[in-house]
């Protein structure tokens, strides 16, 4: 039977790092050993996995190969894009979003089939007994007696940090407990518990952005934590300030995550949080685009204040119960608006990019731009003459350019157009190059582009048309001014979808 469980993760994962659990059986001498790791995800049994015995004589599985594959929509094969399209293209009078089917939970139970006998069947992994594999192994975060399955969802920290994590965080939260180099804390409960700090939102930026009231964006948490009882394992609900230009509170929305308000966590205020909640409530999505978060916080009766600001920030359950906000759980957003121009030369582009935590950034190019239209086609030969006609040659035309113009020579078909965009940003700080870096290596960007277009129908809504685009080039430009040492990045990203031109 299994006696040891020599590794587990912590509870929080990304699925493009190592998530690995290492076993010991005291059978591994018995013929044709193997361990059994029956899989589950969400509950549910998604796979068997039978594996021999390492030289140390242990069971050694890594899932995170197996996790990629579920987290996606419905539809296999068509991952979503999170937060971001959730609340600001298809929920526009929504402020928060939960991630869907881009959060599952895994944990397996082990067990080991060899032969005794003369009879090779499955043993349960907890008792000599023969039957379906039974020794659970879940993460190896365990707080208040708490069994709690591994939290994964599309990231992938730098190696550094999974590795320091692997060795030195496996009892708290993983690579998104307090990263060394940081001292940042993504798990809400741990930092306000046991570091008397404030959560960060999945994200590389700065806490404080300047944005234009059309810019696009989204702030992503981590939701749920195991650190705290209920009802304060939740973010129970973000409160929104306003403030004009001359600094003047303007306007205040204490909002908590409850279905009226496009969240689903909880039908009531006063429903209590279970010691797991369903997994696509492991990461809430907070809208933080100006225009947008005014219109879902009014119902359209309020616009942001020019030149004001905004400041975001995440609370607990109130002590006094129904709808208040107790403790502030979350680091404090500042959003500064900026007036709202579009340059003459050079129009603006706002890119926005799934990161390594699993949130999202956004950064704004506005020095130039150039737009790029490269097509691709093939081509055959059409013969001039109608050798199969009655006659060789339509007769007494008088307009060659409507009858004749299209017969016989060289004819294009499948050709496709390929739009791409040279971009540059404005001199960035020290602090604000990590962006560009997350970006370069970001496998999912959007990009908000002015093609021209007011009608609100159009995805993204406005003028900005939102377009899914990859980086192909990227370059830097360092210069001291002042001692400080600013970068300038330019890249050019294209346009993923290929345009399909009908053929002629």
């Amino acid at each position: 039977m299994i006696t040891t469980i020599n590794y587990a993760p912590s509870y929080l994962q990304g699925a493009y790092n190592p998530i690995i659990w290492s076993v010991t059986s005291n059978k591994i001498n018995e013929i044709d050993f193997k361990y059994v790791f029956d899989i589950y995800k969400d509950g549910v049994k998604i796979l068997r996995i039978k594996q021999r015995a390492n030289p140390a004589g242990a069971g050694m599985i890594d899932i995170a190969n197996i996790t990629q594959g579920y987290l996606l929509v419905n539809e296999p094969n068509n991952p979503i894009l999170q937060g971001e399209t959730t609340i600001d293209w298809f929920n526009s009078n929504h402020m928060y979003a939960d991630n869907g089917t881009m959060s599952a939970h895994f944990e397996i139970y082990a067990g080991e089939e060899y032969t005794s006998g003369g009879i090779t069947q499955i043993y349960n992994g907890v008792t000599n007994v023969p039957g379906t594999p039974s020794f659970i192994l879940r993460s190896a975060t365990a707080v208040a007696g708490l069994s709690i399955p591994v939290h994964v969802w599309p990231s992938s920290v730098e190696y550094r940090q999974q590795q320091w994590a692997m060795s030195n965080y496996t009892t708290i939260s993983g690579a998104y407990g307090q990263d060394p180099a940081t001292g940042r804390i993504y798990d809400h409960a741990l930092a306000t518990t046991l570091y008397d700090s404030l959560a960060y939102p999945l994200m590389f930026n700065q806490l404080e952005q300047d944005l234009y009231p059309t810019d696009k964006m989204v702030l992503s948490w981590i939701n749920w934590s195991p650190y705290v009882a209920f009802p304060k394992r939740i973010i129970y609900g973000f409160r929104f300030k306003w403030y004009n230009a001359a600094g003047s509170l303007v306007r205040t929305d204490n909002k908590p995550c409850v279905t009226a308000t496009g969240y689903d966590a909880r039908a009531l205020c006063s429903d209590l949080i279970l010691t797991q909640l369903d997994a696509k409530y492991d990461l809430i999505h907070v809208l933080a685009s100006p225009t947008d978060l005014a219109w879902a916080v009014s119902d359209g009766t309020f616009t942001p204040p020019v030149g004001g600001k905004i400041e975001i920030q995440g609370f607990d359950a109130s002590p006094s119960g129904g709808c208040a906000l107790g403790d502030a759980i979350t680091e404090l957003v500042t959003i500064n608006l900026l007036e709202e121009c579009e340059p003459a030369l050079y129009p603006r582009v706002r890119l926005s990019w799934l990161n390594a935590l699993g949130g999202r950034d956004y950064l704004n190019f506005t020095m130039f731009t150039e737009k790029v239209i490269e097509t691709t086609q093939s081509t055959y030969a059409q013969e001039q003459m109608q050798w199969s006609s009655l006659k060789p040659i339509e007769t007494g035309v008088t307009n060659p350019i409507n009858n004749l113009g299209i017969d016989g020579g060289t004819k294009t078909y499948n050709k496709q157009a390929k739009t791409s965009y040279k971009i540059m940003s404005d001199w960035l700080d020290q602090e604000q190059t990590n962006l560009l870096e997350s970006l370069i290596k970001s496998p999912q960007v959007i990009a908000y582009i002015n093609d021209g277009n007011d009608s609100p129908f159009t995805p993204g809504f406005g003028k900005y048309f939102a377009y899914t685009v990859t980086v192909k080039e990227n370059s830097y430009a360092t210069k001291n001014v002042r001692q400080n040492k600013l970068v300038q990045g330019a890249f050019t990203i294209e346009v993923a979808l290929q345009q399909k031109i009908q053929n002629t």
